[in-house]
């Protein structure tokens, strides 16, 4: 039986890189669309949108999964606030790409 601390680190290390794929994924679709590197697929038309949506979505993933559980005493009024707004901006992210 594992214990609750080999549990909580394998938990935040599989969070950690499951974060840190979802916002280079973004990364590198935000940087295709910015810089004309896109091009005229479906994928290259909606790269800006499903770029800020997966890089907001790694971050959200990052603050609600593991630094939330990292660091307890911190102010959950800022980090409340944090996770709102990354997650509004995910939700602005999937309408623009609904409607764009």
């Amino acid at each position: 039986m594992p214990t609750p601390a080999t549990v909580l680190t394998l938990r935040t290390l599989l969070f950690t890189v499951w974060a840190l794929l979802l916002a280079g994924v973004g990364l590198v679709l935000l940087h295709q669309a910015l810089s004309g590197i896109a091009d005229d697929s479906w994928l290259g038309r909606r790269g800006l949108w499903i770029g800020i949506g997966a890089l907001c979505a790694g971050q959200f993933v990052f603050m609600a999964a593991v630094a939330d559980r990292l660091f307890p005493a911190a102010d959950r009024r800022v980090s409340g606030v944090s996770e709102a707004i990354v997650f509004l901006t995910l939700l602005a992210a999937g309408i623009g790409f609904v409607l764009g």
